[in-house]
């Protein structure tokens, strides 16, 4: 199996965390990127998308696959998050939140598994994934990632062959929400849990 992986939201704080932990251990990887592109690293290409819409993540698949044929890994990293107070929530929240964090998660994932030879998926969570509880600023992105637990989950009992898992960190240094419990932890610590995930599948 070749070693190359997609990874999704790579301009981003933790994108780039994983790019390097990948590029540095002799993956090719393939970064997709929204706005600038980055500057060059070795074992890397920088792919430009907009995945605020469907029409954007289906063209951006389609116009690449055959440099994803051969990929092994996909982690899907990209999910912005909504950060507004409840009485100020509205239902494009909920779509917004929803289409960037799930939506867009399930037809990378679809794609993958139907034409690439993916061995293993990984899908940012955060920390608290799983946990019933009401939420004042990030109802929606919450809502959101429980649900990327869900898919995740259902994608595992369904394809036996493929390894799947959800990392769920907490928050990380420099990124801009951050945890009430005041939890932080390294990008990089991060990159290399997911880069353990992936490296048990082979």
């Amino acid at each position: 199996m070749d070693k190359q992986i997609l990874i999704t939201g790579a301009s981003g704080l933790l994108g780039k965390a994983l790019v390097h932990q990948f590029a540095a251990n002799g993956y090719h990887v393939f970064a997709q990127y929204r706005q600038e592109e980055p500057r060059y690293l070795k074992n890397c290409d920088w792919i430009q998308a907009d995945f605020s819409t469907l029409t954007g993540i289906r063209d951006f698949l389609v116009e690449n696959s055959l440099r994803f044929k051969r990929c092994g890994f996909l982690v899907n990293n990209y999910g912005p998050i909504t950060y507004k107070d409840i009485a100020d929530l509205t239902a494009e929240d909920f779509y917004f939140d929803f289409h960037h964090n799930v939506i867009t998660a399930f037809e990378i994932t679809d794609f993958f598994i139907k034409y690439t030879r993916v061995q293993a998926v990984v899908n940012i969570g955060f920390e608290e994934v799983g946990i019933i509880k009401p939420y004042k600023k990030i109802l929606t992105y919450a809502a959101a990632k429980n649900a990327l637990q869900l898919m995740t989950e259902s994608f595992a009992a369904r394809y036996g062959n493929i390894g799947f898992h959800l990392v769920s960190p907490a928050s990380m240094e420099g990124a801009i929400v951050k945890s009430k419990e005041g939890k932080q932890v390294s990008p990089q610590s991060v990159a290399l849990e997911v880069y353990e995930r992936i490296i048990q599948q082979k």
